[in-house]
């Protein structure tokens, strides 16, 4: 009884952490959408990060651990997500910054 109790937990702990994961990027997408403007973002940041999610998703895999295969999951997304506005609203911040003929 104590044993299972010790891996529900270890999976509780695991799916909290994977719903977390994927929320805290929430904001930076709302904002990206509501200012239009990436400039002060590092595509070299998301490009690392990117590669760690899907390693993430890689290990999540061999494991068989659903909340980590989730987690990556959700996090590459939201991260491409992140990336294709970072390139869409990158072009408005350049042609807003240049100056007017």
């Amino acid at each position: 009884m104590k044993k299972s109790l010790i891996v529900m937990s270890k999976s509780l702990f695991g799916w909290i952490a994977s719903c977390i994961t994927i929320v805290y990027k929430i904001p930076q997408i709302v904002k990206l959408y509501k200012t239009k403007k990436s400039a002060d973002l590092s595509i070299v940041s998301l490009f690392i990060q990117l590669i760690g999610y899907i390693f993430y998703i890689l290990h999540g895999y061999t494991l068989g651990d659903w909340p980590i295969i989730f987690m990556g999951a959700g996090a590459l997304f939201e991260n491409i997500i992140i990336t294709i506005m970072y390139y869409c609203y990158n072009e408005n911040t350049e042609t807003s910054n240049s100056p007017s003929s």
